[in-house]
């Protein structure tokens, strides 16, 4: 056997050889798991978006039903009540009426039902309980989280006679919706004017709601079913 040639290096890695290769591979693998995080972060925060973004839409389809169903019910104040936070009317239901409220509570926009009834007394119970929002809160369902405001407005119509027009006026929905009728004078000189008739209520021909959120304003108008007077 030929003896080994002397000052020949064995094959094989130095350990100061093996020590580079291993940082190199230490960074690559941060690298690597940086990029993986990113992904995650992505990917995490795309189903975030798209679960808001279903949870807005089943909510504005859930307020544009309650709305095309509401009725008047001559038993509340009026068919539509708006307090500056929670908006509040009565909808049919296949077994009855139910009063329905729309509240911003704590940022979270709120949905709360109460049963169907069929008598004007469970209504009128309904009505009162719904006043203190602390009594209900339990049975309401959270619609949308992180909503910074919730405005509501209605849309009267230009003339109060009843007759078609085009166009309307945006209002506050906290002012009246009657249109009070003007004082009729006397023919005869010196005759005080008679008292005035009583306000006709208008109903208004449709609503516009806005939605402040942290992603930007939505603002959605539909058109008032006629609920009669």
């Amino acid at each position: 056997m030929a003896a080994s040639t002397p000052g020949r290096r064995a094959a094989g890695f130095t350990l100061v050889e093996v020590m580079v290769a291993l940082l190199i591979m230490a960074i690559l693998a941060a690298l690597a798991f940086r990029g993986i995080e990113a992904l995650t972060r992505a990917k995490t925060a795309a189903l975030a978006s798209t679960d808001r973004t279903l949870k807005l839409n089943t909510g504005m389809s859930q307020f544009d039903y309650d709305i095309s169903q509401i009725i008047d019910s001559h038993v509340l104040p009026r068919a539509m009540m708006w307090d500056g936070a929670t908006l509040r009317f009565a909808r049919r239901t296949p077994d009855g009426v139910q009063l329905v409220l729309w509240s911003l509570q704590d940022r979270r926009w709120q949905r709360w039902a109460s049963g169907s009834f069929t008598r004007t007394s469970e209504l009128t119970d309904a009505w009162m309980r719904s006043q203190q929002w602390d009594a209900i809160s339990g049975s309401a369902v959270t619609v949308l989280s992180d909503v910074d405001t919730f405005d509501f407005i209605v849309c009267n119509p230009g003339s109060p006679t009843g007759v078609a027009t085009t166009g309307c006026s945006w209002n506050n929905a906290g002012s009246s919706w009657s249109t009070a009728a003007p004082a009729v004078t006397a023919s005869g000189p010196g005759t005080p004017p008679l008292t005035p008739a009583a306000p006709t209520f208008v109903q208004p021909n449709g609503i516009r709601v806005t939605l402040k959120l942290p992603e930007g304003e939505l603002v959605r108008e539909r058109e008032l079913p006629r609920w009669g007077t």
